[in-house]
């Protein structure tokens, strides 16, 4: 058993069931053994590692693998797991082959790992350009990936948000893609259930969460109808922001959206709540892209959100809010509208084994904490 452990933590990817050093095969161990998840995930990082991962030395290899080993899980989920062949408490969880472990249960370790990173890393510093002083004033609401992405890029500029009599700018668009939107930006700030049961949650309750209700945020804004725009044709967004452009904008993956909202919950358990958020930007502009489409809502739940759809129009009419683009555009896409591969509906809409591979990726290539930050152009997918 020790013998196994060695030839991990020496880089080795030999599955258990494939050991046969007779050395290793029954002597007692010196010391409690890794959990069956911490164990695989090593054996995977080491995989990750030969297969074309950057070359490190032995030293380093050691260091990330005492690591992994002694990671604690995350999360709700199993306690670490005995293997099966090796010497049984007699209680406790049953053994497995590491082998046959879930990617949710490899994730709750590399996640950790991830969060500790993260945390060293500390947040990067916030660009702010020098103010204009005849800049337009505006508050921006709504679509929370492109308001925050714009709100970013304008406060570099010197156009910070705020200021007297500001216009309340409310982003819209098809309503799947909003829930969509804000669920995906909740996990790069403050951590979220899981898609599916943060779908569930709110159609339960007939409700819109309060940065996807428009009506609802210019009203907390305190937006008087000259003073309001309801932008659903992003073509004219800059305009009503007081620039010529904005950069492109890129929804970031239900790989990356998953594995960030997983890092979160650590996250907040390691530094005080107000810190999160900063850390969690800097994590959404350093992780890599892995092409993966981001999440949508599953058939299951089209009607409510055409229902919600069609009674935020109402409101919107009734306001009298002046409109940039068609208010039915509001209403939620066909399925076969979406972007991107269509999906089953499975655990939550996100595949965990996608989740799982850029989570390895992180953590056996430093370039996202030793690099700069991401300079590469966003773009939001139409």
């Amino acid at each position: 058993m020790q013998g196994w452990v060695a030839h991990l933590r020496a880089g080795g990817t030999t599955p258990w069931l494939e050991w046969t050093d007779p050395a290793a095969g029954d002597e007692p161990a010196a010391r409690a053994l890794p959990g069956a998840q911490q164990l695989e995930l090593l054996r995977r990082i080491n995989l990750a590692r030969g297969a074309g991962a950057p070359a490190r030395d032995l030293g380093s290899v050691t260091r990330l693998a005492d690591r992994v080993l002694a990671a604690p899980a995350a999360g709700r989920g199993k306690a670490d797991l005995p293997l099966v062949g090796a010497r049984a408490a007699g209680f406790g969880a049953r053994p497995v082959d590491p082998a046959s472990v879930d990617a949710h249960e490899l994730l709750r370790v590399a996640s950790t790992l991830l969060a500790d990173d993260l945390v060293a890393l500390g947040p990067d510093p916030v660009r702010r350009g020098v103010p204009r002083p005849w800049r337009r004033r505006f508050r921006l609401v709504g679509d929370p990936v492109v308001a925050t992405a714009a709100r970013e890029h304008l406060l570099r500029r010197g156009r910070p948000e705020g200021g007297p009599r500001p216009f309340v700018v409310a982003v819209g668009g098809p309503l799947d893609d909003l829930l969509a939107h804000t669920w995906t930006q909740r996990c790069f700030e403050h951590g979220s259930r899981p898609w599916g049961d943060w779908l569930r949650f709110w159609r339960e309750r007939d409700q819109l969460p309060a940065r996807v209700d428009l009506d609802d945020s210019v009203r907390r804004w305190g937006g008087r109808r000259p003073f309001v725009r309801i932008v659903t044709d992003l073509d004219h967004l800059p305009e009503h922001l007081g620039v010529r452009r904005l950069p492109p904008v890129q929804v970031p993956g239900a790989d990356q959206a998953e594995l960030a909202r997983r890092i979160s919950a650590v996250v907040g358990i390691r530094v005080p709540v107000a810190e999160r958020p900063a850390l969690m930007r800097t994590l959404q502009a350093r992780m890599p892209d892995t092409g993966v489409a981001p999440v949508v809502v599953p058939a299951a739940e089209h009607e409510w959100v055409a229902t919600s759809a069609a009674r935020m129009t109402r409101q919107l009419t009734r306001a009298g809010y002046p409109v940039v683009g068609d208010v039915a555009d509001l209403a939620p896409r066909a399925p076969s509208d979406r972007p991107g591969p269509s999906r089953p509906a499975g655990h939550a809409g996100v595949d965990g084994q996608q989740v799982l591979d850029l989570a390895i990726r992180m953590i056996v290539d430093p370039g996202w904490r030793t690099g700069r930050e991401r300079g590469r152009e966003r773009r939001v997918e139409q």
